[in-house]
């Protein structure tokens, strides 16, 4: 039984994932991501390699700022906020303030 779970990509994201989909004959995003967990699934060496890609950690480290701008922006679901604010608290990354 398949399970519908919503993602956030940016507009680039996006574009890519559109790219990458036509270029390699996926029938839709589904299909694409489906086939990258498949990836990760039998490769799981790819994602201890991705740790030496050059990825920017947010420059804001309190988890309160963070929770209130996305509260503010009034894009994102309650269910959502409550999984970034759980996120958040679970993170060794940010501050707890």
């Amino acid at each position: 039984m398949m399970q519908t779970v919503n993602i956030s990509l940016t507009e680039e994201q996006t574009k890519l994932v559109d790219e990458m989909s036509s270029k390699h004959g996926f029938a839709n995003r589904s299909e694409f991501f489906r086939t990258l967990l498949r990836i990760l699934l039998y490769k799981p060496e790819i994602i201890k390699e991705s740790d030496l890609l050059p990825f920017e950690s947010p420059a804001v480290k309190s988890s309160d700022a963070i929770l209130k701008s996305f509260k503010d922006s009034k894009k994102y679901s309650k269910g959502f906020l409550k999984d970034l604010e759980r996120g958040l608290k679970e993170s060794s990354y940010f501050d707890k303030k």
